[in-house]
C-alpha cells in the first residue's frame, strides 16, 4: 500500500473497544447496569487518574453503591477473564507503520487505572507497534479532559492537524477535534481499516490500483442486483482514465447502443441511442465523413421544439437533457453550433431556472447535469453562446459546493468546478473519505430507466471519476480558457 509522506505524522488509538474489548460479567454479584454505572461515577474517573489505589477505589464503590469489596474484585477478575484482543487489527497498524516507512508514529491513548496497565503492556509486547503508550493511570489525566490532549500533543511534538486520532466514546473525540486534532469516531473493526487507509494512503495511487486489478470487468450492476454490460460507462471510464486497456466495447458502425450484447431488463429490441453515440464520437477517434453522416442523422430525431430525443427511433419520443448536452457538443466539435440552437437555448434555460435540481429523466443526479454542461463548455467555440453558458454556470456550481453527495457527485462537482478556478477543498475531502479498504469507491445511481423502475451505477465508473478529480480535472490550457471567460 502506499502512503503519502503528507500531514498525518502520528496514529493515536484507544484500547477498550478500539484494539481490544471485553463483555461484563453476567454471573456474578455485581450486575453489569451497576457495574456501568460504578466506571461512570467520579470515584472510578479518580481511580483511572491515579488518585486512588485499586483497594481504596473498591472501598469507595462499596459504600455508594451499597456491594462489598470483594464482590467488586470478583467482577473485575471476571471481566479480565473476557477480554479479547482484536489481532487482525494490530497486525494491520503494523503493517501501516511498515509502509510508512519511518514516516508515522503510533501511539496508545488509554483511560485506564494504573493497576490494569500491564493489559496494555502485554498487548504491546506481542504486537510491538507502539512508539508510546499515554495511560491515564500514568499521566494523572483521562480522556476526554483537554489536559490530556495538550500533554500528548507536547510530548510528541506535532500540531494537531498532523495527528489522527480513533477513539469509540464521542466525547473523546469531540475534546480531540477541540483542540485541533483529526479525531474519528470509531464504528467497527473493518470501517477503521478503510478511515486509516483513506487517511494515510495515497488515494489516486489506490484507485489506479483498482481500475488496473478490474480492467476490462467493471460491469455495471442495477437496485436489483442485475448486472449490466453497457457501453456508456466504458465508453466514460475511458475518457476520465484515458487508458483503453481497462475498458471493453461493442463498436457500432455508425452510431451506438446503450448495450453490450442482447438487451437487459428492458424491452427485446432496443434502439441505438445519441447519448452513447456522442459519447463514442467524443471518445474515439472516428472520420470525419463519419462523425458528419451521423450528426445529419441525428438532426432528423427532434421534437416539435427542435429538441433533440435520445434514441435513434421517432417510436421512442424521450428527452433528457443531459443526453441534450452531450449531443451538444459533437456538433460544437465539429463546428456546427448553428445546427443545434433550438436545444443549445433549452439547456441554456434549465440551467437558468435551475430545473436541474431534482435531475433529469435518465440521469438523477443534479451535479452530473452540471459536469456534462462544465464539458460542453470546453467545446463551444462560438464566444457569445459560450458566455451565455459558463457565466450562469459559474453561479450554479458555487451553489452546489458543500452539498450531501456520493462518489460520482461529488468527483463530478470537483472536476465541473474546478475547470473554472472554484474552490471545492470540502467536497475533495468529502470524496476522500468514501474511498473503500479495496481502492475504489462505491456505486452511485448514475442513470436510470424510469419506465422499469431500473437505477444503475458502476463502481468502475465512481473509481474513474474519482480518481481523475483528485488527480487533475482538465488541462491546464482549458482551465486558463474557462477563467478569462468568467
Amino acid at each position: 500500500m502506499a502512503i503519502t509522506k503528507g500531514p498525518v505524522k502520528a496514529l493515536i488509538l484507544d484500547f477498550s473497544n478500539v484494539l481490544c474489548s471485553w463483555k461484563p460479567p453476567s454471573n456474578v454479584a455485581v450486575p453489569p447496569q451497576i457495574l456501568k454505572m460504578i466506571m461512570s461515577s467520579d470515584i472510578w474517573h479518580d481511580y483511572e487518574c491515579g488518585r486512588y489505589s485499586r483497594e481504596d477505589c473498591y472501598a469507595r464503590v462499596a459504600d455508594r453503591f451499597h456491594i462489598s469489596a470483594a464482590d467488586m474484585e470478583d467482577t473485575l477478575k471476571q471481566a479480565r477473564k473476557s477480554l479479547q484482543v482484536h489481532h487482525e487489527t494490530l497486525l494491520f497498524i503494523q503493517q501501516v507503520k511498515k509502509d510508512a516507512g519511518g514516516e508515522l508514529m503510533v501511539c496508545g491513548m488509554t483511560n485506564t487505572p494504573r493497576p490494569e496497565q500491564d493489559v496494555m503492556h502485554s498487548i504491546n509486547a506481542e504486537y510491538p507497534v507502539f512508539d508510546r503508550i499515554y495511560i491515564s493511570g500514568l499521566m494523572g489525566m483521562r480522556k476526554p479532559s483537554i489536559c490530556f490532549y495538550q500533554r500528548v500533543m507536547e510530548e510528541i511534538g506535532l500540531s494537531g492537524d498532523a495527528i489522527m486520532f480513533i477513539d469509540d466514546k464521542l466525547e473523546n473525540v469531540i475534546a480531540a477535534q477541540s483542540v485541533g486534532i483529526r479525531g474519528v469516531l470509531f464504528q467497527s473493526q473493518q470501517d477503521l481499516r478503510r478511515v486509516v487507509l483513506n487517511f494515510l494512503g495515497d488515494p489516486v495511487h489506490r484507485g489506479l490500483q483498482f481500475l488496473a486489478a478490474n480492467a476490462k470487468k467493471m460491469d455495471s450492476v442495477t437496485n436489483t442486483g442485475d448486472t449490466i454490460q453497457d457501453n456508456f460507462a466504458q465508453l466514460l471510464i475511458l475518457e476520465l482514465a484515458q487508458d483503453r486497456e481497462l475498458v471493453k466495447l461493442q463498436a457500432g458502425k455508425r452510431t451506438w447502443n446503450y448495450f453490450i450484447g442482447p438487451p437487459k431488463l428492458t424491452t427485446a429490441t432496443f434502439p441505438d441511442d445519441m447519448d452513447t453515440t456522442s459519447m463514442a464520437l467524443s471518445v474515439l477517434p472516428v472520420a470525419e465523413d463519419v462523425v458528419s453522416s451521423v450528426l445529419d442523422e441525428m438532426l432528423k430525431f427532434v421534437t416539435d421544439d427542435g429538441i433533440f430525443m435520445t434514441y435513434f427511433d421517432s417510436s421512442r419520443p424521450r428527452v433528457d437533457p443531459v443526453v441534450c448536452i452531450n449531443v451538444l457538443g459533437v456538433f460544437c466539435r465539429h463546428n456546427r453550433e448553428r445546427d443545434v440552437l433550438p436545444t443549445f437555448h433549452w439547456i441554456r434555460d434549465i440551467l437558468i431556472n435551475r430545473a436541474y435540481l431534482s435531475g433529469t429523466r435518465y440521469y438523477p443526479s443534479p451535479d452530473l447535469f452540471l459536469f456534462f454542461l462544465a464539458r460542453l463548455c470546453l467545446a463551444v467555440r462560438n464566444q457569445s453562446l459560450r458566455e451565455q453558458l459558463v457565466l450562469p454556470l459559474v453561479d450554479r456550481l458555487r451553489e452546489r459546493v458543500g452539498a450531501p453527495g456520493e462518489a460520482v457527485s461529488l468527483a463530478a462537482r470537483i472536476l465541473a468546478c474546478r475547470s473554472f478556478g472554484i474552490d471545492s477543498a470540502r467536497d475533495m475531502d468529502s470524496l476522500r473519505g468514501k474511498q473503500c479498504e479495496d481502492g475504489g469507491w462505491p456505486v452511485e445511481w448514475v442513470y436510470r430507466f424510469a419506465s422499469f423502475g431500473l437505477n444503475v451505477g458502476n463502481r468502475g465508473l465512481a473509481t474513474a471519476f474519482a480518481v481523475r478529480a483528485l488527480e487533475s480535472p482538465y488541462g491546464e490550457s482549458a482551465v486558463k480558457v474557462m477563467r478569462r471567460i468568467v
